[in-house]
C-alpha cells in the first residue's frame, strides 16, 4: 500500500480542525527566556527581575503536560534561545515527547556543533527562524547593537541549510532599514530561504511606546509591498499582515487561534492568552495545563462585542491586521480600533480593486466611528 504524501502545512489543518472545534490546545508558544545578547531599537520584550526562569526540570514538566494535554505544535522562542545552557536538553525532551518544533533564534551562537544539535532533531524540527535585520553589516548592527550580528545571522544560516535543516529569514520593518529591504528579500532569496517580515511595531509590555518611533508609514510600507518580488516556490512570504481568521469563533472579539487552540508559556511558567495579552498569568507550577487552558479559554469566549467595537461594520475589515491582544497592549480593552492598523488597512484598501466602491462607504465610517 502506498502512502500518500501531504504538505505538512496541509496534515497540520487536517489534525487542527477537529481540536479547534474541540477547543484543544494543539499549539503552544513557549518563550524559554527574555534574556538577549542583542539590544534591538524595536525591542518590546521586557525582562522581570522579580521572576526566576524555568528550570529544565520543570520546563521538562511543562512539555510532558503538553503532550498528555494533546499538544502537537511548541514555538520554542525568547529572547534568545541559545543564551539557555539546557537549551539542548530541553529540545531533545521535546523531540523524545513527539512534537513538531519550530526555533526563533538570532543565529548569534549557532557555530557548527550548534548546527549539528539542531540537524539532529530531525523530523521532529519544522524549521528555524532567524533574524536578519539589514542587508549590510552596518544597517544590522545599527538596529541590533551587536557588532558582527549580520555575518553570524548569515553563517547560522549557511550552516543549518548545509545540514538540510528548513530555514526562513525573518526581518522586521523599520526606519533604519527601509532603504534596503529589498536587498534584504533579494538575499533571502539568495540563500535560498523562506522570508517573513511584519510591518507593525509592537509597544513594549509596559505600555511604553518608544519602539514604535521605528515603524515606518502606511504609505511608504505599500510602497516597499509593491517593489517586493511576488511570493517564490519556496513559499517566501513579504509584509505579513494579520488578516481576519477562518479560527474565529462566532461572536467572539478573537478571530485567532487564542482559546480554541493556542497558549502561549513564558519563562516563569505562567500561561496566558498570548504574547500580548498577559493575562490570566496562570501558574502551571502550582496548577496544571489542564487548569490553565480551561481559564483562557473561559476569558476568551467570555469576551463579546460591545458598544465601542467596531470592526465587524468596517469596509476596512477585509485589509486590516487588528487584534484583541494588540489592542490590550495599546488600550488595555479588547476593543479599540489601533490608529497604525486602521491607517495600513486604509493604505491597502486605496490599492484595491474595489476601492472605488469602498471609498464612499469609508468616508461615512470615518466620519461615524472616528469624527474624522
Amino acid at each position: 500500500m502506498t502512502i500518500r504524501k501531504e504538505k505538512y502545512a496541509y496534515f497540520r489543518e487536517k489534525i487542527m480542525s477537529p481540536s479547534i472545534k474541540n477547543r484543544r490546545p494543539i499549539v503552544a508558544t513557549f518563550e524559554l527566556t527574555r534574556r538577549c545578547n542583542f539590544h534591538c531599537l524595536h525591542c518590546y520584550i521586557i525582562p522581570d527581575k522579580n521572576k526566576k526562569e524555568l528550570s529544565t526540570r520543570d520546563a521538562m514538566r511543562i512539555l510532558d503536560q503538553l503532550r498528555d494535554a494533546g499538544c502537537l505544535h511548541i514555538s520554542f522562542t525568547g529572547g534568545e534561545l541559545l543564551l539557555r545552557k539546557d537549551i539542548f536538553k530541553i529540545l531533545d525532551h521535546a523531540k523524545r515527547s513527539g512534537f513538531i518544533m519550530s526555533l526563533i533564534t538570532n543565529g548569534y551562537f549557532i557555530d557548527q556543533k550548534a548546527a549539528d544539535r539542531i540537524a539532529s532533531l530531525g523530523n521532529s524540527l519544522g524549521r528555524v527562524n532567524i533574524s536578519v535585520l539589514g542587508a549590510t553589516g552596518k544597517t544590522c548592527e545599527k538596529i541590533t547593537g551587536r557588532k558582527t550580528s549580520f555575518e553570524h545571522a548569515i553563517r547560522a544560516i549557511k550552516l543549518l541549510k548545509d545540514r538540510g535543516v528548513n530555514v526562513q529569514m525573518l526581518s522586521v520593518l523599520l526606519q533604519e532599514n527601509k532603504a534596503e529591504f529589498l536587498a534584504i528579500r533579494k538575499l533571502a532569496d539568495k540563500l535560498g530561504v523562506q522570508f517573513k517580515s511584519p510591518y507593525v511595531i509592537r509597544p513594549k509590555g509596559t505600555g511604553d511606546r518608544s519602539p514604535m518611533s521605528h515603524q515606518v508609514p502606511p504609505g511608504e510600507i505599500d510602497e516597499i509591498d509593491k517593489a517586493l518580488p511576488p511570493l517564490s516556490k519556496a513559499g517566501n512570504e513579504c509584509l505579513y499582515r494579520k488578516k481576519f481568521s477562518a479560527y474565529s469563533v462566532k461572536n467572539s472579539l478573537f478571530n485567532c487561534r487564542a482559546g480554541t487552540s493556542a497558549i502561549f508559556i513564558s519563562p516563569y511558567g505562567e500561561m496566558n492568552v498570548c504574547l500580548d495579552i498577559c493575562e490570566p498569568r496562570y501558574n502551571i507550577l502550582r496548577g496544571s495545563i489542564e487548569e490553565g487552558w480551561k481559564l483562557v479559554k473561559d476569558l476568551v469566549r467570555s469576551q463579546r462585542p460591545t458598544k465601542g467595537y467596531r470592526c465587524r461594520r468596517c469596509v476596512l475589515r477585509p485589509f486590516c491586521g487588528w487584534c484583541p491582544g494588540e489592542s490590550w497592549l495599546y488600550a488595555k480593552n479588547f476593543v479599540q480600533c489601533v490608529r497604525v492598523h486602521r491607517e495600513n488597512a486604509l493604505a491597502s484598501a486605496k490599492r484595491s480593486p474595489a476601492w472605488e466602491k469602498i471609498a464612499p462607504l469609508w468616508e461615512r465610517q470615518k466620519i461615524q466611528f472616528y469624527g474624522e
